[in-house]
């Protein structure tokens, strides 16, 4: 069971635990959009590392952005005019935040970022190695196509990792001349599932029995496609997705399932990494600065298919 978000409000949380922090300390946390199992998965990771270490007084408050680059650099801006300790942003477009970056380095309030890239102001992000992982997905999906046939790709061009995805998928199809592109679609980011499930039924009435693979950019997208080509009774279409949700890994072992793989990145890790880097200076006195191993910290992804289902 997902917890979800209250939509674009405010929805404070309290960490209490056993021991008590050197004193109370308010953290923003900056959703590029609450509506995916990812931003529930990062925050669950974040919120048992605060339990397990016993810290106190963490006062956290949570903002949705529903997947506006906009509205992430003015969620930026509203925490640095709050006033608050530390701004955690998570799987977000940063592209319109240099300003608002910008104003929180100058206010001194670190940011700690998952899956949204390293941009001045920022002081360190986590995410997955993404070109790795898209490189096992597609490889995956291309040999299941035996190296030729009709692909049709879904994208969303407002997510970083994703662009890092597609990007790896275009330079691997340049190998296999004989898998043609036959549709693409950049989805909607703030209503992404339905926007799936749509596009995939017109390329499936346009094109029918044409389709001979689907590569989505993450699992929700994916699980949407094989829905679509369910109803158009295409089921045999392989289907292949990334990030490694439940749900997914279920989908894929399902009998006749036409959802063929997806990476599994370490969300929860995540978590526990953005816990540790506001305990350190937080709690431990550390600076920004000097708790930073590197502006990108990449964690690597497994592969998921059929083969690993109980």
């Amino acid at each position: 069971m997902y917890r979800t978000f209250i939509g674009g409000a405010l929805s404070a949380l309290a960490l209490s635990t056993a021991a008590a922090s050197a004193k109370d300390i308010t953290v923003t946390w900056i959703a590029g959009n609450a509506a995916l199992q990812t931003e529930h998965r990062i925050r669950d990771g974040f919120n048992q590392h605060v339990t397990e270490t016993g810290v106190e007084g963490w006062n956290v408050t949570y903002l949705d952005s529903a997947g506006s680059a906009e509205k992430v650099a003015n969620n930026i801006q509203d925490a640095v005019s709050r006033g608050s300790d530390f701004i955690v942003v998570t799987v977000a477009d940063l592209r319109a935040s240099e300003s608002a970056l910008a104003d929180a380095e100058k206010a001194g309030i670190p940011v700690f970022t998952a899956d949204s890239g390293w941009i001045p102001g920022v002081v360190t992000d986590v995410t997955t190695n993404n070109w790795q992982m898209a490189s096992e997905v597609s490889l995956a999906l291309v040999g299941k196509m035996r190296g030729r046939g009709n692909l049709v790709v879904l994208t969303a061009s407002g997510i970083k990792p994703v662009r890092e995805r597609t990007d790896t998928l275009r330079a691997i199809l340049n190998e296999y001349p004989n898998i043609k592109i036959i549709a693409e679609h950049d989805l909607n980011v703030a209503n992404f599932y339905q926007d799936a499930m749509n596009a995939t039924q017109d390329i499936a009435t346009r094109f029918g029995d044409e389709v001979d693979a689907v590569w989505a950019p993450w699992d929700e997208p994916a699980q949407a496609a094989v829905t679509a080509l369910a109803a158009a009774g295409l089921t045999d279409v392989p289907v292949s997705g990334m990030d490694g949700h439940q749900t997914a890994l279920d989908a894929i072992c399902a009998e006749n399932s036409s959802f063929l793989v997806t990476g599994r990145q370490q969300f929860e890790v995540w978590g526990a990494k953005l816990a540790t880097s506001i305990k350190r200076v937080a709690e431990d006195g550390e600076t920004p600065e000097a708790i930073k191993v590197s502006d990108i910290e990449y964690l690597p992804a497994t592969l998921f298919t059929r083969a690993d289902c109980e």
